[in-house]
């Protein structure tokens, strides 16, 4: 497929995630970029924001992930939460039935950070947030998904973009926040500073 996006000449773009999500969105673009995966992020504070804890777990990937003056870093971290409770990765199945009996027919939030560090050394936290509502499933159709191992990795134990796409009747807001990425956002953002732009008809 033809590259919709070209960097700006001289610009490195670096991708501070393993998620294959992310890469794939950042790969639709047709920009090259390097990922840089950080490992561990920081723990939770007691009383601490479902809000503050995701723009703090994305600044601390970008910072971390900051090299050569000459490259755009972008850094993000998902999280779900249930009427303001952060809700992790499950320890294992029985957790993660318990997370979505909990989600079941209810709606919760999808909070996703994203952390910039631009070339001139500066840097930009922003999130995105949506409501996601499931439908009231039975406890035999919500032990069918875990046993599909789907969820033993994901926030809120459930994956939009995969077999849990049954889960949600509505999203209010955009797909790709759960996913991992606004990457609406993202791509103004990059073109508003002369970063990114599209790649010109013929080229």
């Amino acid at each position: 497929m033809r590259p919709l996006f070209r960097l700006t000449q001289g610009l490195d773009l670096v991708l501070a995630s393993a998620s294959p999500r992310r890469r794939q969105f950042l790969s639709e673009w047709g920009v090259p970029f390097v990922v840089r995966p950080v490992a561990g992020e920081p723990d939770a504070v007691a009383g601490e924001s479902a809000l503050d804890f995701v723009q703090r777990c994305a600044a601390f990937k970008m910072q971390a992930a900051r090299g050569a003056d000459r490259e755009v870093v972008v850094a993000a971290d998902t999280v779900v939460a249930l009427e303001g409770r952060i809700m992790g990765k499950p320890a294992d199945d029985d957790e993660a039935l318990d997370m979505l009996q909990a989600l079941s027919g209810r709606s919760h939030q999808v909070i996703t950070a994203v952390a910039l560090s631009f070339p001139d050394q500066t840097s930009l936290v922003q999130c995105d947030t949506c409501d996601v509502h499931f439908a009231p499933w039975s406890r035999a159709v919500l032990q069918a998904y875990v046993a599909t191992g789907e969820c033993s990795d994901k926030a809120g134990a459930y994956a939009i973009q995969g077999c849990g796409a049954f889960l949600a009747d509505r999203i209010d807001g955009c797909w790709s926040t759960v996913v991992g990425l606004p990457v609406s956002w993202l791509a103004a953002e990059l073109v508003q500073r002369g970063l990114l732009e599209p790649l010109p008809a013929g080229n």
